[in-house]
């Protein structure tokens, strides 16, 4: 298996910051009435939750 760059849980902890962040400002917009730019953090926050996946991932690969 390739080798994969290791990840710390304060990494886990910083994109769960993120996604937290993303969805105060997504639900901001939503509020405020600007859709568009509530499209487009909703589109980063899909992005951001990826990220939260691929961390877990490094992080369970590099325990082993």
């Amino acid at each position: 298996m390739r080798s994969i760059k290791r990840a710390a849980p304060a990494d886990r902890a910083a994109v769960a910051e993120a996604i937290d962040h993303l969805r105060a400002a997504r639900n901001l917009l939503a509020r405020s009435g600007a859709p568009r730019a509530a499209r487009a953090v909703r589109k980063a926050l899909r992005s951001a939750e990826g990220a939260a996946r691929h961390v877990n991932h490094r992080i369970r690969r590099s325990q082993t």
